[in-house]
């Protein structure tokens, strides 16, 4: 992988950071309490608020992802699959920056669950 290439990389996690972060923001304030008038708008609001919730713990795994693969990057391991230790496909790592494994990998790990 070339400079280039890891730096055109590097903005693109950062990037996705950011809107993951910004996503963060605006679930955590939907979540809000306040007066609930009746037990439909209660039974409304619960079901909301598992929804946001979800959504939080996804994109908090994603940021995860984000900050491992940077971490990575600064270490000079990025672009490696943690399971075979074989380069990932640059095509790969450009559609999706934050992945950790190869293709070959993820699809034996998605077969396996």
């Amino acid at each position: 992988m070339t400079e280039s290439e890891k730096t055109e990389l590097r903005k693109a996690l950062i990037g996705q950071q950011q809107h993951v972060l910004a996503d963060v923001n605006r679930h955590s304030k939907k979540t809000g309490s306040g007066v609930i008038a009746d037990e439909t708008e209660r039974a409304d609001k619960i079901a909301e608020n598992m929804v946001e919730h979800q959504l939080g713990f996804s994109e908090s795994k994603l940021l995860e992802k984000i900050e491992y693969a940077l971490d990575q990057l600064d270490h000079g391991t990025y672009g490696i699959c943690d399971d075979c230790q074989q380069e990932i496909n640059i095509e790969r790592l450009k559609a999706k920056p934050s992945v950790s494994l190869c293709i070959t990998c993820q699809t034996a790990k998605e077969q396996a669950s």
